[in-house]
């Protein structure tokens, strides 16, 4: 069994793909439409077989508690050389919630959200993680 996607519900389809694809670098895959014809889903590709899926239709954001709440805390990116990354993305437009930093269990982070307010995490995992780590076993 391997990881293949998240959907997440947008309120705006051409803010979230700009974003994703423009912002972040990543291609629209492909779009499923309903009976009628109108847009219903936008998948957006992130690796191999591995997708965001964008789902029409949202309207409310709910309210979370970042050390309370119940539920999807961040979606999470890795990368191979996150400074590289942050620069390209913020070279186009993009702004980060936080500068690259060093976490507890040895990699590198940066946090930022989307327009309709998810967390997100890029993270380059470092040889010394617990990560990498149990990878090689």
């Amino acid at each position: 069994m391997r990881f293949n996607h998240v959907a997440l519900r947008v309120k705006d389809i051409d803010k979230m793909l700009e974003f994703y694809c423009h912002g972040m670098g990543f291609s629209e895959a492909f779009r499923i439409n309903n009976d009628d014809g109108s847009l219903r889903i936008v998948y957006v590709h992130i690796s191999d077989n591995q997708f965001l899926e964008l789902c029409l239709g949202g309207q409310n954001k709910s309210v979370f508690d970042d050390l309370y709440s119940v539920g999807t805390r961040h979606i999470c990116f890795t990368v191979d050389d996150l400074e590289k990354i942050k620069k390209e993305m913020e070279e186009r437009g993009v702004k980060f919630d936080s500068d690259i930093l060093k976490t507890r269990d040895h990699n590198l982070n940066v946090w930022l959200f989307d327009p309709d307010g998810n967390k997100l995490e890029i993270v380059q995992t470092m040889p010394e993680s617990p990560q990498a780590k149990f990878e090689k076993v």
